[in-house]
């Protein structure tokens, strides 16, 4: 009888341990992201810091996860899973209430990424002394969890709950925040393994070569970011709908903890060859980002199949614990692991700010290499045993869950679609969208739709689109535009795959395409997207949308490329030129375009000055509307708004 209750009690706890660690893990995932962004638009943007400086800061926060051991001796195991957890939980659900100033998002972020990497650490240490069940607990959790973020990441079409005001994302919040402090109670109260003096307590942290390939654990979360949970990558090198690749995705991190768990049930075989070959995929994988399509879909399920194994295998050796007390070392290599987190993370999108002398594709496959190299050296620390007790398969279970609902939503997704025009006139808006901020540095993307809304325009051509950057909240907000309007769009990506220029139209589009503006050697290289439309009535009308380079002492570079637009529109007729120019009044690129035929929209209808920027108070025009000469504009309007750095500019055009 006591070893039945024995079992139950191992049973529950170790459902206790995933559930805790799936829960946290969700909320450390989402703030991270919010951090992310919120350094980099609150900071970097409106306040003006230089990326050292924000660099400096995500250093410091990051670095805090070498406080986990001191932290743990000061505060004793039950406070500080309290603190760090229940703590999370608690800021996570502070956030989605706060709707002030976004210093204050950017504040309680910094609190909830500090509680986060504590909380790796100084749960790691607590399982380990617990064995083998509350170890692999911790792996099948931390799996789960990650499939848990990209299915509330993805049922909010990439727009994270944190940037929510409605009272869905609060409830779902609630919810999840009451669950992670139910799982946490017996473990505070009961539970004999986190009381002082037990013999749960007599294990250690081991020999340096056991603990330090938790190194990796920065790096795998990276990777995670900025591949394995990233959703407008996967729909922009795919081309598939939105809900097709979520449901791809959710299914790729099934696979993964199915593989999970046929490592952690496997016999007395050893497991080197599984991080050798796990180590070479992902690295092969993530040394291919811009494959498109099917084989771009193939290698994100491959590749979070290998990570998901590796993770696993290291998890597994690392916990391999040797008699001694102390996480000194534990602290150390984790304090280092965040810390690498960070300095990837902000060299893959500083080359966009500051010339690094490197691409930024190697930053991915280096995360690999050190997740491949990690999991060899914990196999080391394995022996060739039967896994002993029961292992749950609850997490592959809801994992197909999550697919479930993500294919049922497939199913039943409404695809944007067109109407027939009844000819001219078209009415066309240009609006830079700031990667979906607004000036003060909130991701405010229903406002922003909103404006658009407002203006009814048959044609929005957009810049500064960002799809899948974590520094922008990792939001496909073009998947999130089209369908939150309604309105098929056309996409042309610029400075790498997932950044770049569109086109909206609820017209039929007959021919669209992208072009690349030279220099290609710029740090964020420029192009054009562009569609020939149906506009009914037998008629067409080409629009072509750019956002050229942005220095203002690089005018000459500007001309070239208002050059290379100009051949692309030679012999086109009723044909519209729009975006953000970065030009202003009576410089150089516009008096080229007056030459080639082209008409200035504001002029036409005498709005002057006609001032884009900056929002609050217009003193620059940089965004316009051009129109060949076969073509009027009846009208042009700059709506008043301060959800982007710059205003929309509307125009009604006729024949």
């Amino acid at each position: 009888m006591r070893s039945t209750i024995s079992q139950q009690t191992q049973s529950r706890l170790s459902w206790i341990h995933m559930g805790i660690t799936a829960l946290t893990l969700v909320f450390g995932m989402q703030v991270v992201r919010v951090l992310a962004t919120s350094a980099f638009w609150v900071l970097r943007d409106r306040m003006h810091w230089h990326a050292t400086e924000v660099a400096v800061l995500g250093l410091a926060v990051f670095a805090t996860a070498f406080l986990a051991g001191p932290l743990s001796r000061l505060l004793g195991p039950r406070v500080t899973l309290i603190v760090t957890a229940g703590g999370l939980g608690a800021v996570r659900l502070a956030m989605q209430i706060w709707t002030g100033d976004p210093v204050g998002e950017l504040s309680l972020a910094i609190t909830g990424v500090i509680l986060f990497v504590l909380f790796l650490a100084t749960y790691l240490d607590r399982v380990r002394s617990e064995g083998p069940s509350a170890t692999r607990s911790l792996a099948l959790g931390l799996l789960l969890g990650l499939s848990l973020d990209v299915f509330l990441h993805g049922g909010f079409s990439t727009y994270d709950m944190g940037w929510h005001s409605g009272a869905g994302a609060l409830t779902v919040v609630i919810v999840l925040a009451a669950a992670q402090w139910a799982l946490l109670t017996p473990l505070l109260i009961r539970a004999k393994s986190f009381q002082q003096g037990g013999p749960a307590m007599e294990a250690g942290e081991g020999h340096w070569r056991i603990v330090l390939p938790w190194l990796a654990v920065g790096p795998f979360l990276l990777l995670e970011l900025l591949v394995f949970q990233n959703l407008g990558r996967l729909t922009t090198l795919t081309g598939w709908a939105f809900p097709l690749a979520f449901a791809w995705m959710a299914f790729s991190h099934a696979l993964g903890i199915a593989a999970a768990l046929w490592i952690l049930h496997r016999g007395p075989r050893p497991l080197w060859p599984f991080a050798v070959v796990g180590g070479s995929v992902l690295v092969a994988v993530l040394a291919m980002p811009g494959v498109d399509g099917l084989s771009g879909a193939l290698l994100l399920l491959v590749g979070q199949v290998s990570a998901a194994v590796l993770i696993v295998v290291i998890i597994q050796g690392v916990t391999k614990a040797s008699p001694g007390q102390g996480m000194t070392r534990t602290t150390v290599t984790h304090g280092l692991g965040m810390l690498l987190l960070v300095i990837l993370l902000f060299g893959f999108y500083a080359v966009y700010d500051i010339n690094l002398g490197f691409s930024n594709n190697l930053l991915p496959p280096l995360a690999g290499l050190i997740l491949g190299i990690s999991a060899l050296a914990a196999v080391r620390s394995l022996r060739l045993e039967r896994p002993s007790g029961r292992i749950s398969w609850l997490p592959l279970q809801l994992a197909f869950v999550f697919l479930a609902v993500a294919l049922v939503w497939s199913i039943a997704w409404d695809t944007p679609g067109t109407t027939a025009g009844d000819g001219y006139p078209v009415r066309i808006m240009t609006y830079n969208l700031h990667n979906g901020v607004d000036i003060q540095g909130h991701l405010g993307m229903e406002a922003q739709a909103r404006v658009i809304e407002a203006q009814r325009p048959d044609v929005v051509a957009l810049q500064e689109v960002s799809r899948g950057w974590v520094v922008n909240g990792s939001i496909d907000m073009l998947a999130w535009l089209s369908q939150r309007l309604d309105m098929p769009y056309v996409y042309g990506a610029t400075a790498g795959p997932l950044w770049g220029n569109a086109l909206l139209s609820r017209y039929p589009i007959l021919e669209s395409g992208a072009e690349e503006l030279l220099p290609q050697d710029l740090l964020i290289t420029r192009g054009f997207v562009w569609a020939r439309l149906d506009v009914g009535d037998g008629q067409d009308i080409w629009v072509i949308n750019t956002h050229y380079h942005h220095p203002e002492e690089d005018n000459a570079i500007r001309v070239e490329q208002t050059r290379e637009v100009l051949g692309f529109l030679e012999g086109k007729d009723r044909a519209v030129f729009v975006g953000d120019l970065n030009t202003r009044l009576g410089e150089e690129p516009l008096e080229i375009l007056r030459q080639a035929g082209l008409s200035d929209a504001m002029d036409m209808v005498g709005l002057k000055p006609g001032f884009t920027t900056p929002p609050a108070n217009p003193q620059h025009r940089i965004d316009y509307i051009w129109v060949s000469s076969d073509l009027r504009v009846l009208d042009v309007e700059i709506p008043r708004t301060l959800a982007s750095d710059h205003l929309p500019v509307v125009a009604t055009i006729a024949q």
